[in-house]
């Protein structure tokens, strides 16, 4: 009995060994994220940061960017708003510098 066993491992390993291994291939390359990132990126950033202000009426502020410099218009409630946006703008990736003088305080006026 055990050496028929044997035989058949054997005749089993034999069938292996002609089955030709497939050579496992690299896994393909990711693509770099970008160093800079873009203008549409960086809009999209902001006024997704700015939502939270946007919703409870504390802001209404449109976004532009150009080459990395934001520009902010628009209306904000108080100074510490204002302030805040132009923080909230400038700590996203890839923003140069931010332009917040069209941005004014005073009422904003509720959207329909």
């Amino acid at each position: 009995m055990k050496t028929g066993w044997r035989v058949l491992c054997g005749a089993w390993l034999c069938c292996l060994a002609a089955v030709p291994l497939r050579a496992q291939e690299p896994p393909a390359p990711q693509p770099a994220l970008p160093v800079e990132a873009g203008d549409a990126w960086i809009t999209t950033r902001i006024r997704a940061a700015l939502v939270p202000l946007q919703r409870d009426g504390s802001a209404d502020v449109r976004v532009r960017t150009l080459q990395g410099s934001v520009t902010l218009e628009g209306t904000v409630d108080s100074r510490i708003t204002h302030d805040r946006v132009v923080e909230l703008a400038s700590r996203v990736r890839g923003v140069r510098d931010v332009d917040a003088q069209a941005l004014q305080t005073g009422a904003i006026a509720p959207h329909p």
